[in-house]
């Protein structure tokens, strides 16, 4: 993939790659590019790309928050585009996606641990925050496999 034997990936390798490993859109893969273009080089360096890869396989594997929690800090600073120390719900939900985390399971627990009523996190609230949103997003998820199973179960008794 490193064409020019650089240690690099720009914008037209990272959509290729990262569609054929994932079903994210056009517009996903340029968010998570400029996020991981750290220096708006319009290039991925390899350490950009392998924590890419990380957080791909510790998706793939359910371990979102074992790999979150060990890489908090470096989560928290590639959220916090603009530099301030704080990430703001919107900032956030602009790359959930990475972590299989929607938009409402967000909202919600972003409320819930924002505790000093900024609409903003600092890191520490941002641990917490993450690893709730982990959690609920597991709940969600086991929610509507109950529901699909109880679905299945009742057709097959219908007919």
């Amino acid at each position: 993939m490193d064409i020019r034997t650089d240690m690099t990936m720009d914008d037209v390798q990272f959509e290729v790659f990262l569609k054929s490993v994932t079903d994210l859109s056009s517009e996903k893969v340029y968010r998570v590019f400029d996020m991981l273009d750290v220096d708006c080089s319009g290039v991925i360096d390899f350490d950009g790309f392998y924590l890419l890869v990380c957080i791909l396989v510790s998706i793939k594997d359910g371990m979102e928050k074992q790999f979150i929690s060990c890489h908090s800090r470096t989560l928290f600073d590639l959220l916090d585009r603009d530099a301030d120390g704080n990430i703001s719900v919107k900032e956030f939900e602009r790359f959930g996606f990475l972590f299989n985390l929607t938009k409402g399971a967000i909202k919600e627990i972003f409320k819930e641990f924002d505790v000093s009523g900024d609409e903003i996190l600092d890191y520490n609230e941002f641990q917490m925050f993450i690893m709730a949103c982990v959690d609920k997003q597991k709940e969600i998820e086991a929610q509507r496999s109950h529901i699909k199973e109880w679905l299945q179960m009742t057709l097959c008794t219908l007919l």
